[in-house]
């Protein structure tokens, strides 16, 4: 009898891939108990989705040659930007005045400075998210909301105290060779929007799609959103013509990288040849219909 993913499935996407990859439950099993064989960072940072979304950033200055995150960075002010930028090593190659997605990354920056980056540009990200991320005007209005309240981009001191400690935990495990093994990959680049725009990958790393996932994967549930949301990162990744070969989860506080061939584990899941144009295309399909069904934010 074949189990079908519980919660997921429910969701017009997950119901779709459901009915096309109907053993996600053996993948399910196996990052279950492979994530249950490894030592487990203990971090704790007081707002989870803000310290994912500080991670990722790191990760991404970290890895990128050419800046990443541009539309984050041009809703600071100019000066504030070409500061955070030459904290995470950043500089422009010849003239001064070159526009930012000229920049490249001369040197690597400790972590101290990463931290404050990329914790920027997260604070960024989460009044962009708070906004409502399909609002055109999102970046216009945090712009706006920055130049008034600039103390936006600064936490709490109990809780970057918290966040620091977190964040240095994380990043003495992401620099004992996770980093090297993702640079390996080939050319990063970050935030790789897929079916313009409606979805969203954390990298690109040569033909690898990239998950950082820094939150708890102990449960069903995440495995099966997570599942869901690699198959569909591929399949809108070749739908939109991006030459991808696999994919890959970095699972932070499991201090684990899982990496899978596209091909090998499309078959696996669902377990009889599958026409991966096809299916991608009823998924792209099947999310632009849903877009346009939603109201307006």
């Amino acid at each position: 009898m074949i189990v079908r993913s519980h919660g997921v499935s429910r969701d017009p996407v997950g119901a779709l891939l459901a009915e096309a990859f109907p053993y996600q439950h053996v993948l399910r099993a196996d990052i279950a108990a492979d994530l249950r064989r490894c030592s487990v960072l203990l971090i704790d940072p007081p707002n989870k989705s803000f310290f994912g979304n500080l991670v990722e950033v790191a990760i991404g200055l970290s890895l990128c040659d050419q800046i990443p995150y541009l539309d984050l960075l041009r809703c600071l002010d100019h000066a504030l930007a070409k500061r955070v930028l030459a904290m995470a090593g950043y500089w422009p190659t010849i003239d001064p005045a070159t526009p930012f997605d000229a920049w490249r990354r001369i040197d690597s920056a400790p972590p101290a400075r990463i931290f404050t980056a990329a914790s920027r540009l997260a604070y960024v990200r989460s009044l962009v998210n708070d906004l409502g991320c399909r609002r055109f005007d999102a970046g216009d209005v945090t712009r706006d909301l920055l130049e008034r309240y600039p103390r936006l981009l600064i936490g709490r001191p109990t809780e970057i105290y918290h966040t620091r400690r977190a964040f240095r935990t994380a990043w003495d495990s992401y620099s004992s060779g996770f980093h090297s093994a993702l640079r390996s990959y080939g050319p990063a680049a970050a935030q790789l929007p897929l079916l313009d725009g409606h979805r969203h990958a954390d990298f690109l790393l040569g033909t690898t799609l990239l998950e950082v996932k820094s939150g708890r994967l102990d449960e069903d549930t995440y495995l099966d959103e997570l599942i869901c949301q690699i198959l569909t990162y591929a399949l809108l990744a070749r739908h939109d013509g991006h030459h991808v070969t696999h994919v890959a989860v970095y699972a932070i506080r499991y201090q684990r990288l899982l990496r899978y061939r596209i091909d090998e584990l499309t078959k696996q899941l669902a377990d009889a040849p599958i026409d991966l144009t096809a299916t991608g295309a009823k998924l792209a399909a099947l999310i632009r219909d849903r877009s346009r069904r939603e109201p307006a934010a």
